[in-house]
């Protein structure tokens, strides 16, 4: 290499062209080949993902263990000869309407009140608001024709199954928990093995790595194809989501929605709903008319960027933890169902409280600071870690001024302290606004209810609180049945 003593641009270029001539650049070889790509554990050993009757060749290994020299050449291999076509069709997002619109003749209704006991004239308002709740919960509930025809498809989505995926598919959600309406969809879970993430081990895999989440969608697309070969499905099925993919079909006989996604095996929540079930037998029914207040709203589920099924049930378990002893007379359900409204409709901010279901409780940012004082680092409780994680999210959305994610519910999952139940809900400035008016317009309810000598035995209580109308929801109970 040239030095020139008496030119420091001269010498600084010779180094500079010294270096372009011997610059190394790494070429990747884009054809796949077992001796370059790196160990990896065998399909067999690390995920047991061997399919019953359909041996897995050397060339699908490949496509869900080997990571492959990059990105564009895994990309290029995943698609193999036999595997199903895409032919996703389009499913109509229509759903029930619960809303009443006087001008498209849809008026405010109350069908439960054939379901209490009509002959008998109640002593108080609170008495009567209890009878109508469990009146509503029996109404909404399937009637025995109708879970016959859902055990009939889960009869049948299992035998069809058979010989594509690993194990039985399970049902989930409220299906199996005892929550579901006429119009509920049907949940599975496809239990997936994954050995690798052992009890036994002391340091496990994510559940979300990669070659989990591609042999999750490579399942989703075998029940798919099979589903598109079936005439109870066929062309009503949608397969969505790049990861944590869900499988969505129509059953064409009783339009029931069904649902499929892959996981280790039954949710946890599964398991702590039922519990929480058996302790507070109150969860189910105050579950029905609150969901139902929201709605007639417009307010319900992820799809309206609110609050889904199992969080509203855990955000009733977290009220009825905290009052705990508050409701002693077996006829309480209107008190509860007041109280409910009150807390979390004006009585605490959901955009910037958090709710914790295990050990029942509100926090934020300035109670978690506080509590964590109390203890020495490596003791703190794991709830507490988990609370403080939540509660940090929140504080790096603000600052980021993300005010969509810095506001949005946040409810602790008791079965993983670090997930947050209640992500799926950014509107919960608009969620709180309606519970504060269902209070109200309760409230109004059963001081006129007694104020007028008890309004007769033909008034209903709840129905100027749901404002709901329930035309869509007999026609979805026709087809069923």
């Amino acid at each position: 290499m040239s030095i020139f003593k008496s030119s420091l641009p001269r010498t600084l270029e010779a180094h500079r062209s010294s270096n372009r001539t011997s610059l190394v650049r790494k070429v990747f070889d884009r054809t796949p080949s077992r001796d370059l790509a790196r160990s990896v554990t065998p399909v067999e050993e690390a995920l047991a993902l061997k399919l019953p009757g359909k041996p897995v060749s050397p060339k699908a290994t490949a496509q869900f263990v080997s990571p492959g020299p990059s990105t564009r050449t895994a990309s290029n291999i995943h698609t193999l000869k036999n595997d199903p076509v895409n032919i996703t069709q389009t499913i109509s997002c229509d759903r029930i309407r619960w809303d009443v619109n006087t001008e498209q003749c849809r008026w405010e209704q109350s069908p439960w009140m054939s379901y209490r006991d009509s002959g008998r004239e109640q002593p108080n308002a609170f008495v009567q608001l209890d009878a109508e709740i469990r009146a509503l919960e029996e109404y909404l509930l399937p009637t025995p024709p109708e879970q016959d025809r859902v055990n009939h498809i889960v009869s049948q989505v299992t035998s069809m199954l058979r010989g594509v995926i690993p194990q039985t598919p399970q049902v989930i959600g409220s299906r199996r928990t005892g929550f579901a309406m006429s119009h509920s969809d049907l949940d599975f879970i496809l239990p997936v093995p994954d050995p690798a993430r052992s009890i036994d081990k002391v340091r496990r895999p994510s559940p979300t790595r990669p070659q989990i989440l591609s042999f999750h969608s490579y399942l989703l697309s075998r029940v798919e194809f099979t589903l598109q070969h079936c005439s109870s499905f066929s062309d009503r099925i949608k397969l969505s989501g790049k990861w944590n993919s869900i499988l969505t079909a129509v059953h064409h006989d009783t339009g029931i929605r069904v649902q499929f996604q892959c996981g280790e095996g039954l949710p946890s929540s599964v398991e702590y709903i039922c519990d929480y079930y058996a302790e507070y037998p109150a969860i189910r029914p105050l579950y029905m008319v609150i969901r139902l207040i929201l709605e007639a709203q417009e307010l319900f589920g992820s799809h309206k960027s609110s609050i889904g099924p199992d969080t509203l049930v855990m955000l009733i378990v977290a009220f009825l933890k905290m009052n705990h002893g508050r409701f002693q007379e077996s006829r309480s359900l209107g008190e509860q169902l007041l109280a409910f409204l009150k807390v979390y409709g004006s009585e605490v901010d959901l955009r910037s409280t958090c709710v914790s279901v295990d050990p029942p409780s509100f926090f934020d940012a300035s109670t978690v600071k506080d509590t964590v004082k109390i203890y020495d680092a490596e003791d703190l409780p794991a709830h507490l870690r988990g609370q403080r994680a939540l509660v940090n999210r929140k504080k790096t959305a603000a600052i980021k001024r993300n005010i969509s994610a810095a506001s949005r519910l946040c409810l602790q999952d008791p079965a993983n302290y670090m997930n947050d139940l209640g992500r799926t809900c950014s509107r919960t400035c608009e969620l709180q606004d309606v519970l504060l008016r269902a209070y109200d317009r309760l409230n109004t309810c059963l001081g006129a209810w007694e104020r007028h000598k008890h309004g007769g035995l033909r008034n209903s209580l709840l129905a100027p609180v749901l404002r709901a109308n329930f035309d869509d929801f007999g026609k979805v109970r026709a087809q069923i049945t």
